[in-house]
């Protein structure tokens, strides 16, 4: 009996020190495969504590997780509109900008920094951007006629089925996605709030046949050759370019980005779930150091945020290459558009469109 209970505290014992070794935990919500598994764990070896990420699929899900306080989120990556409505509900931690030495507005792309103020009229502390982009169309090099059907088409390859006889197509699932691509096509503001644009945009959904509604899966199912054209992020066609040149495959895929487009930001906040918010501005400092964001967007494939960062991918020779031959970065178009937060009642609205456009 006596030793049984001298291996129990001994069990215990280990159980606790090893509690105490891991430290806090900072918990973060991000979308799927966006961020340095190697950034994570020196983060975690430097600071003593253990990031615990859950991923969400859509803007509108992160919203839901952060609002309803299941998780005391520390760190959320959302995106621009989302962004703004969480500020405006008073979701978000303002910065304590002595905790993130890091942080300086004029370190941000100038581009991106004009239109970040823009949504924030100045009071724009309480986000850092992470990475940037636009959508594109993803299309399969080897599958006959696609390559000149998608340039000389753009958008309209997503709605026009007779263009299209012979492809498989896929569509982000995701509403606000779905339904720009459809505003762009239709030459509507991409936060037009008309309820006959929006009608519009449904019909033309719903009458579409789109062999796979995806989200990150879409990049893969074009690379592998199961679709021949999807929409994705800019972001999204990096990603799988490095993982294939990595693995020294053949390249089967390219991307065509039409000049009138979404630009997105995604950036780093602290929700006021936060349990640690002293911890959430040493990440956002840590993922802010120049040689640390130049990494995750190496290993990413995502347009960093940090004018030092990108201008480090200029310089360095194994993506000078990459960027020349695929110039698909966000400050190449001259006519691009932000979405804006529309409210919650056109948020349902586009939920509805995109559920009737699935069938």
């Amino acid at each position: 009996m006596k030793k049984f209970l001298v291996v129990m505290l001994i069990c215990m014992s280990s159980l606790i020190l090893s509690a105490c070794k891991r430290g806090p935990a900072l918990y973060v919500l991000n979308w799927s495969e966006y961020m340095s598994d190697e950034l994570i764990g020196q983060f975690e070896a430097e600071f003593g504590v253990k990031v615990i990420l859950e991923t969400a699929d859509t803007n509108e899900i992160m919203y839901t997780k952060i609002k309803g306080r299941t998780t005391k989120f520390d760190i959320a990556i959302p995106s621009d509109y989302m962004v703004h409505k969480l500020f405006q509900e008073n979701l978000l931690v303002p910065f304590d900008l002595a905790l993130l030495p890091n942080y300086e507005a004029s370190l941000f792309d100038d581009t991106l920094q004009g239109l970040r103020e823009d949504y924030f009229e100045g009071n724009e502390g309480v986000s850092a951007p992470y990475f940037w982009g636009s959508l594109g169309i993803m299309y399969n090099t080897e599958k006959a006629g696609a390559k000149a059907l998608v340039e000389a088409n753009g958008w309209r390859v997503f709605f026009d089925g007779t263009l299209t006889a012979g492809y498989k197509v896929g569509m982000y699932n995701s509403s606000r996605d779905a339904i720009a691509a459809a505003e762009l096509y239709l030459g509507y503001d991409l936060n037009t709030t008309s309820d006959t644009e929006l009608t519009a945009v449904q019909n033309l959904l719903k009458a579409q046949n789109y062999n796979t509604w995806g989200t990150d899966n879409l990049k893969t199912m074009v690379s592998e050759g199961n679709l021949d054209i999807a929409l994705v992020y800019s972001g999204d066609f990096f990603d799988i370019l490095y993982a294939t040149m990595e693995d020294n495959l053949d390249i089967t895929y390219n991307m065509f980005v039409p000049d009138t487009n979404n630009i997105w930001f995604d950036a780093m906040v602290i929700p006021t779930t936060s349990q640690n918010p002293t911890l959430a501005h040493q990440f956002i400092n840590f993922m802010l150091d120049p040689e640390n964001a130049y990494l995750n967007a190496t290993e990413i494939g995502y347009c960093p945020s940090l004018k030092s960062a990108y201008q480090a991918m200029l310089n360095d020779p194994d993506y000078t290459d990459i960027i020349t031959e695929y110039p698909y970065y966000p400050g190449t178009i001259t006519n691009g558009f932000l979405y804006r937060d529309l409210g919650p009642a056109i948020y349902q609205q586009f939920e509805l469109i995109l559920v009737n456009a699935k069938g």
